[in-house]
């Protein structure tokens, strides 16, 4: 008796022995996770961890290879967030404001929108700028220009008759085009706040609103387009006739084929850079130069005019296929500043239109 009591009370120490080390062991691995955890929130990172973390507007397709070749010749890995321009600040000033650091380079949108949030970006003087154009620069290098966005109009070649192509904004304002407009949403997109502003330097800005509302209203609801990227395509498949771009998104859909024609308006347009910028506290700053040296490197921008079809910041890449020369096309004088310091004035007048 006195023995089956005993061996109850072994039975019971080792239980509770076993469970008070089951315990501590769960007790220090919940331990390691909050250090680990408590380590990274130290290091302010929210996103997947990377060599390089890249915020980015431009089309995927057009950037993955880019990213590849940056990849195989260095060996860093890279991790890029693709969105709208606007929706992609809007993100990093939340994070900013929170103390989070999770990105490194701000690559692409039209410039008036990058100029508008500088705050956010650090200077940069990359080597390469001795062969860049210092006019599609800031004058402090907290953005470089990394291609040159000229702003046109498109048109289906297949319905628009010979007589009816537009060769003005004004032009769109004919019946023939009512309902038949698209237009990309200058809220949602850095390319369409540039062509905004290139019909509103056109006449200028007091009758440009005038102008603006017209087409807008021609355009009606369903031509105002949340996505640069279906301009094109909705023109191209005869869903509207007449398009609002950006001279890049045209021209390979042209080389290949498609039944669409640019113009170049006769009021005149604009040539706005896109830019590239480093990141204000980017966690991976060596790397994020490098980067930015390389997109401006003579390679990759020999690569941006022949498969973006976009025109180069630098002075010695050719133009691409099916792109006039400057010389032949009324280019207005435009003030990237003036547009990124009024950006929220000309926004809030496109919204109340």
């Amino acid at each position: 008796m006195q023995c089956t009591q005993q061996a109850k009370n072994r039975k019971f120490y080792y239980t509770i022995t076993l469970m008070t080390n089951r315990l501590y062991i769960v007790f220090v691995f919940c331990l390691c996770l909050y250090t680990i955890s408590c380590s990274r929130s130290d290091r302010l990172y929210t996103e997947q961890e990377a060599d390089l973390v890249i915020y980015s507007p431009h089309y995927k397709e057009n950037s993955d290879f880019i990213i590849r070749e940056f990849r195989q010749r260095t060996g860093y890995t890279v991790r890029i967030v693709y969105q709208g321009t606007s929706e992609l600040l809007s993100r990093l000033e939340t994070e900013h404001q929170n103390q989070i650091y999770a990105a490194d380079v701000f690559w692409g949108g039209g410039i008036e929108t990058l100029e508008s949030m500088v705050h956010l970006f650090e200077p940069y003087r990359s080597p390469e700028l001795e062969y860049i154009n210092i006019e599609y620069c800031d004058p402090a290098f907290y953005w470089l220009g990394f291609s040159v966005m000229t702003m046109v109009m498109v048109y289906n070649t297949e319905l628009v008759p010979v007589d009816m192509v537009p060769d003005s904004w004004q032009s769109l304002l004919d019946p023939f085009f009512y309902k038949r407009i698209i237009m990309p949403d200058p809220l949602r997109s850095g390319s369409a706040y540039s062509l905004l502003n290139a019909v509103l330097t056109s006449v200028g800005y007091e009758d440009g609103w005038s102008l603006i509302s017209r087409i807008k209203a021609a355009a009606g609801k369903d031509g105002i387009s949340a996505l640069s990227s279906s301009v094109n395509s909705e023109v191209i498949s005869g869903g509207f006739f007449v398009g609002l771009t950006s001279e890049d998104a045209a021209l390979p859909e042209i080389e290949h084929g498609k039944p669409l024609a640019v113009i170049y308006p006769k009021e005149g347009t604009i040539a706005v850079p896109d830019g590239v910028a480093l990141i204000r506290n980017a966690p991976h700053q060596k790397v994020a130069k490098e980067f930015i040296d390389f997109v401006l490197s003579y390679d990759v921008q020999s690569l941006v005019a022949k498969r973006w079809y976009r025109r180069s910041v630098r002075s010695d890449v050719v133009l691409p296929v099916g792109a006039k020369p400057f010389d032949s096309v009324y280019v207005l004088p435009y003030n990237i500043f003036i547009a990124a310091q009024r950006r929220n004035e000309i926004l809030s007048c496109w919204k109340a239109l």
